[in-house]
């Protein structure tokens, strides 16, 4: 037994090494969590991870996502950021998590969190919640050559504004890396961002939560890769409907009140073909796991307008777009 565990040891610390000296040049897009705020067996709430050539860059942290993140031994020390999308819960759950997870696993500077008004009262809170926690890390933690300095434990905000309703703005730039931030419509959220990620002439967009949004198909506009969020208006309105007859109004009147600030399948279809990309990947499947979830009846009608390469994401799928190549090459831990 001890001869296993110490097998067992062994490789969990060479697997993480054995990652990092496998040179890729390029996005990779790995889904780290695709529901909504239902809880769904297998399925985090909402988060991206997208790897640019060495650096690691998150859009949305909701709850469970980091367990992936670290199950899958992605290199959470060089995150360099987080993008939130909007404020909803499902979407920020996570951050303090993820903070203080790549700042343990040897984060040397403030993790980056970027997005629109509001992100600013969210850093600050969370420096705040987990601010005794890191001390405590501090003082058990730091001893024989092991830094954790207390700065660089801290989420640090940048507030981006996109002033048009159907605008965007520069969001971040490294190096070969650019980052776009495009005004969705969540109503009654506002402002709502997607964000489109550009290296190396390689492109992925992921469009947060919003309703058919025709100006994000221009945003869009010749990515390798449109990410968008999905829901089966029918499906929430039985489960509504469900819910009401169980005498459960409440609930069943917000499960109805869904289906004004989301996109159906057929629309995201849409979208993509307008916007020319390679490939469309359904994702926040706010649905998927539920009874009443059927796939085949959920992307029904998604080809009516065209073909297109359309598939639903589920927590582990990754995408690869190696610089210099037209590749999309999808796989999975």
């Amino acid at each position: 037994m001890l001869r296993l565990f110490a097998a067992l040891l062994a490789l969990a610390v060479a697997l993480p090494a054995a990652a990092q000296a496998q040179a890729f040049d390029g996005l990779k897009v790995v889904f780290c969590g695709t529901s909504g705020p239902l809880p769904i067996r297998d399925r985090a709430k909402p988060c991206t991870a997208i790897q640019a050539g060495d650096k690691l860059y998150i859009v949305d942290t909701g709850p469970e996502s980091t367990e992936n993140l670290l199950s899958w031994r992605l290199p959470l020390a060089t995150v360099q950021a987080v993008f939130i999308t909007h404020l909803h819960s499902d979407h920020i759950g996570d951050l303090g998590e993820l903070n203080m997870q790549s700042w343990v696993a040897g984060r040397a500077q403030p993790l980056n969190v970027v997005g629109p008004s509001g992100v600013d009262k969210l850093a600050k809170g969370f420096n705040l919640a987990y601010e005794n926690d890191h001390g405590f890390r501090r003082a058990h933690h730091e001893h024989g050559g092991f830094g954790f300095p207390i700065a660089a434990g801290l989420l640090k905000p940048k507030v981006v504004t996109v002033p048009k309703p159907d605008g965007t703005a520069l969001a971040w730039t490294d190096g070969d890396l650019k980052v776009t931030a495009i005004r969705v419509a969540h109503e009654p959220i506002d402002p709502a961002f997607a964000y489109r990620f550009d290296y190396k002439g390689r492109s992925v967009v992921i469009s947060g939560d919003t309703r058919k949004w025709p100006p994000l198909a221009v945003a869009a506009k010749g990515a390798d890769v449109l990410i968008h969020e999905a829901q089966s208006n029918a499906i929430m309105q039985t489960l509504a409907k469900a819910l009401a007859g169980m005498g459960n109004a409440r609930q069943g009147s917000m499960m109805a009140d869904t289906t004004t600030y989301h996109t159906e399948p057929v629309e995201a279809a849409d979208i993509a073909r307008a916007a020319g990309v390679k490939a469309l990947v359904l994702s926040h499947l706010t649905q998927a796991g539920l009874p009443l979830f059927n796939a085949e009846a959920f992307t029904r009608g998604m080809d009516a307008g065209g073909k297109i390469d359309w598939r639903l994401a589920k927590d582990g799928m990754t995408i690869e777009l190696p610089a210099g190549s037209s590749e999309v090459k999808f796989g999975s831990f």
